[in-house]
């Protein structure tokens, strides 16, 4: 275990190379809880917000999306939504844009491998063909009965998505995972194996 960014994290579960190779040949499981995440509501919204390079930018619905970032980006991805705040601000109207950090709202799975599709469609009815949730496509779908938001972002070429679920259910659905993954020998990594597959 090792402190990252205020959090106990797992550097690995058995050897940060072991993982990447067990995860480019079926899939793993990761905990990215520590990651920042901002929920964005408003008119600003009528077009996606330029979150910068630092930062990752999810259509939730109309006029609602999602910012996820590390934790190194996240005083220059509050400047920038303060900019833009304050470009679109209208006298006579609300605020163009709500901000609101959910970071400890959620907790916040990755699971990557060729197999994770295999293993979400045990657990949801969301249709994850490339054709209906593509590469940085967002959903919300109940996934192992608890509500979820499903981002998916594939990394070095391989499939990966990232649950968000409400954090009292952050262990169960943990739990869930690993079990609908064990006939696909999915298995749990840690942090060496996350900076490996982000390149």
């Amino acid at each position: 275990m090792i402190e990252h960014h205020g959090w106990q994290a797992p550097a690995y579960f058995t050897s940060g190379d072991g993982e990447v190779a067990h995860i480019r040949a079926s899939g793993g499981l990761a905990d990215l809880s520590w990651t920042l995440k901002f929920d964005l509501k408003g008119r600003g919204l009528q077009q996606p917000v330029g979150a910068g390079p630092e930062a990752s930018w999810w259509v939730v619905g109309r006029l609602h999306g999602l910012i996820t970032c590390e934790p190194t980006a996240g005083d220059l991805v509050r400047e920038r939504l303060e900019q833009i705040q304050i470009a679109l601000a209208e006298p006579s109207l609300p605020p163009p844009l709500y901000v609101t950090d959910v970071s400890s709202v959620y907790a916040h799975l990755l699971l990557a491998g060729p197999r994770s599709r295999e293993v979400l469609n045990k657990l949801t009815s969301l249709n994850l063909s490339d054709t209906s949730m593509e590469n940085l496509a967002c959903a919300q779908a109940s996934l192992a009965h608890v509500h979820a938001t499903i981002l998916r972002k594939d990394s070095t070429g391989i499939p990966a998505y990232q649950l968000l679920v409400s954090r009292e259910y952050g262990e169960s659905v943990w739990e869930s995972v690993l079990h609908a993954g064990h006939e696909f020998n999915i298995v749990p990594f840690g942090l060496e194996a996350q900076r490996t597959l982000q390149g």
